[in-house]
């Protein structure tokens, strides 16, 4: 049976500690990104450890591990009692993690981070004894345990016999520096250029993608763990890949509907006799748009949708401005709907948005 670890509910006392475990799980997805792509994972908070990313073979069991436990300070880490406690419970986080019962793949592995935003100063020695170190900062983001020097390993296992811990689990332990803020601010500020820089190319609101990546994380951060213990099966706990690249994908088409709108504004707005009221709230409806077309229940929208899709105007029209009038219009010929003239009209320019720009 895998070990009760009384710290797993800890957090959701305290909403701040979240905060840094959120934004740098945040961090490390941006970073990681492009190798992401094409995966199929899955991101928890606050289960077995304080990041978990877990990636899945064809067949969904589990290939990978990325265990992170994340912790910021406002000065850096010496080898301590302190370290040695946070190691401890790593080494138990690995064990805990080999007894899950979720499937595993033959070639299964996982990897056991400590990710700091402050230096990390792993050294041994003394008057007497000749002295090692190997820090990790800046210039040396990330280092294995298994590379240290022996006399350091030592040190570090010797600030471990205090706390329970599990030996053999050291080989999968790694320090991580993290270049990170020390508040709130200043870890979004640098998620939003990590995100501007990451989809310069495309059509993303940064701030706006920032907002669903939070909201997504929000819904599992403080659900509590069952019976106050960690298992990977708990769906409930878990931020699917699919929900992370659909938020950044629907990001985009809102975007790219809100420029839509703002250059062609003045023709369908004079055209279809939109008032300068509604015109200015265009970011509501379109937002709007975008959340019912996901909501299945929401048939109307579901049709306008279907209709935008299926009806190829673009061979008959010299202009997107015409194209949408002209979708308007033969939608209205050819389907009875209770929505509001406004609300069609934004619906029809976010599915064309995703559809044809």
């Amino acid at each position: 049976m895998a070990d009760k670890n009384t710290d797993i509910n800890a957090g959701v006392q305290a909403q701040n500690g979240f905060a840094f475990q959120r934004n740098s799980a945040i961090c490390v997805m941006l970073d990681k990104y492009d190798l992401l792509i094409g995966n199929n994972f899955f991101v928890c908070i606050e289960h077995h450890d304080d990041i978990i990313f877990t990636y899945l073979n064809e067949s969904g069991s589990i290939k990978e591990i990325d265990s992170y436990q994340s912790k910021k300070s406002s000065s850096y880490w010496s080898t301590d009692k302190e370290l040695g406690e946070i190691v401890s419970k790593m080494t138990r986080v690995g064990h805990n993690l080999l007894l899950d019962t979720m499937p595993k793949d033959e070639s299964y592995v996982h990897n056991l981070f400590f990710l700091t935003n402050k230096s990390i100063n792993l050294n041994c020695g003394s008057k007497k004894a000749p002295k090692y170190s190997e820090i990790v900062k800046e210039d040396n983001l990330l280092v294995s345990f298994s590379e240290l020097h022996e006399e350091i390993k030592k040190n570090l296992i010797s600030k471990m016999t205090d706390f329970s811990h599990e030996i053999c689990q050291l080989s999968n332990v790694k320090f991580m520096h993290l270049e990170f803020g020390n508040t709130d601010k200043a870890q979004r500020e640098q998620l939003i250029g990590k995100i501007s820089q990451l989809f310069k190319d495309k059509n993303v609101d940064a701030v706006a993608a920032l907002e669903t990546i939070i909201i997504l994380f929000r819904d599992v951060e403080t659900v509590y763990n069952q019976g106050g213990q960690s298992k990977l099966l708990d769906e409930s706990k878990r931020i699917y890949s699919l929900k992370i690249l659909e938020a950044f994908n629907v990001i985009e088409n809102k975007t790219k509907t809100y420029a839509l709108w703002r250059q062609h504004s003045e023709k369908i707005a004079e055209h279809l006799k939109i008032t300068l009221s509604i015109s200015k709230n265009y970011k509501v409806y379109i937002d709007n748009s975008f959340d019912y077309f996901k909501d299945l229940k929401m048939v109307e929208f579901q049709k306008i949708y279907n209709f935008v899709k299926e009806t190829n105007v673009d061979e008959v029209c010299y202009t997107v401005s015409s194209s949408i009038i002209m979708l308007n219009e033969e939608f209205k010929k050819s389907n009875q709907t209770l929505l509001k003239n406004e609300i069609v009209l934004f619906a029809i320019i976010s599915a064309y948005a995703e559809l044809r720009v």
